[in-house]
């Protein structure tokens, strides 16, 4: 299927703006999973503190670790799916560069025969 240069920049819009909120998403996760496991952490020496026994604790602090090393990796991605943001976004402009000077070329056009259906043919 053949794509105007209004709906191929429309599309890789939507897409770079998709990507983005995407990331945002991903990047707020990993924040809340960082937290979560450093409270979690300090909930492992404060039951310390509570006379828990040592199986808890161990337990609770081997949770804490677990979850500091999935917020790692969660902002790893979330670090790497920037490059794909980056990608959708060169795209929008390649998109702009290429076709928007054919687009204003095509308007400017005294030539009757310059029909707008002809770039909509395949």
């Amino acid at each position: 299927m053949a794509l105007t240069y209004v709906e191929l920049l429309r599309e890789t819009r939507a897409l770079a703006r998709d990507v983005r909120r995407a990331i945002q998403r991903h990047k707020k996760m990993a924040s809340a999973m960082d937290s979560q496991a450093k409270d979690t952490g300090r909930i492992a020496e404060q039951i310390v503190g509570l006379k828990v026994d040592s199986a808890t604790v161990a337990e609770t602090r081997e949770v804490g670790r677990i979850m500091q090393g999935v917020s790692t990796a969660a902002l790893a991605y979330a670090n790497a799916a920037d490059e794909a943001s980056r990608a959708a976004v060169a795209a929008e402009q390649e998109t702009i560069a290429t076709h928007r000077g054919i687009k204003e070329a095509h308007d400017r056009s005294p030539v009757e025969m310059a029909d707008r259906t002809w770039y909509r043919q395949e």
